[in-house]
C-alpha cells in the first residue's frame, strides 16, 4: 500500500509539471480578460475537467490504438521521453510555448471560453499524453489508483490554479512564473532520462540490472 502511495504521489508531481498550469496563468489572464469573477471561475473549472477527460481518454484508449499500428510500450515510454526532455530544455530556455505548438499571441486572439487550446493542447500536449500512455499499464483494481487518481488530482490542480490566478488577477508578476518555470524544467529533464532509461530497458532487457 505505501508503494503505490509513492507510486501515485511521483505521477502526481510529474504530470502536473509536464501539463505546467502555473506557466499558463498568463494565457488563462489574458483569454478571460473582461470576465467577470463568475466567469472565470466557470472558465477554470472547465479547463480543468478537460484536461482529466482528455488525459483519461489517452490513459485508457492510447495505448490500444496504439497496439492496432504495433507500437510498443517502450517505444511509448523512449519517445515520450525524447518529448518531455524536449519540454525541459524549453523551459529552461523560456521557450515553452513556442514548444507545445501555439505561440502566446495566437492564443490570447480566442475571445471564445473554450477549452481549445489552452486545455488541449497546451496542458494536455504531447508530454502529458505520452506520459500516461507510457505509465497506463495496470495487473489489479488497487493498481488503478496511481494511475487513475493523478490525473484526478492534475486536473483539480489546473482547475485551482486558474482560480486563484483569476482572483489574483495582475498581482502574478511574470518574473515569478519565469522562476517557476525554469526550476521545472530543471526537474523535468531528470525525470525525461528516467522516462527514457525505462523504455530503453523494455525495450533492451540485457540493459536491465542483474
Amino acid at each position: 500500500m505505501l508503494s503505490i502511495l509513492a507510486l501515485t504521489v511521483k505521477k502526481t508531481i510529474t504530470l502536473f509539471v509536464l501539463a505546467g498550469p502555473v506557466s499558463m496563468v498568463p494565457v488563462f489572464l489574458a483569454i478571460t480578460e473582461g470576465f467577470d469573477a463568475p466567469e472565470q471561475a466557470r472558465f477554470a473549472r472547465t479547463i480543468g475537467l478537460s484536461v482529466a477527460l482528455a488525459l483519461l481518454a489517452a490513459t485508457f484508449l492510447g495505448m490500444p490504438f496504439l497496439g492496432v499500428l504495433g507500437v510498443s510500450l517502450g517505444a511509448v515510454q523512449v519517445g515520450g521521453g525524447v518529448i518531455v526532455l524536449l519540454l525541459a530544455i524549453a523551459m529552461v530556455l523560456g521557450q515553452e510555448s513556442t514548444f507545445k505548438g501555439s505561440s502566446p499571441a495566437r492564443a490570447y486572439g480566442s475571445r471564445e471560453a473554450a477549452p481549445v487550446p489552452l486545455a488541449v493542447p497546451l496542458l494536455a500536449g504531447p508530454a502529458a499524453l505520452s506520459y500516461v500512455m507510457g505509465n497506463s499499464a495496470w495487473q489489479s483494481p488497487a493498481d488503478l489508483v496511481h494511475v487513475v487518481v493523478p490525473i484526478l488530482a492534475v486536473g483539480a490542480a489546473c482547475w485551482a490554479t486558474f482560480h486563484l490566478a483569476g482572483q489574483a488577477g495582475k498581482k502574478i508578476r511574470q518574473p515569478t512564473l519565469d522562476v517557476v518555470q525554469r526550476v521545472g524544467g530543471l526537474i523535468l529533464a531528470a525525470i525525461a532520462v528516467e522516462m527514457m532509461a525505462a523504455g530503453l530497458r523494455t525495450l533492451f532487457p540485457m540493459l536491465a540490472p542483474g
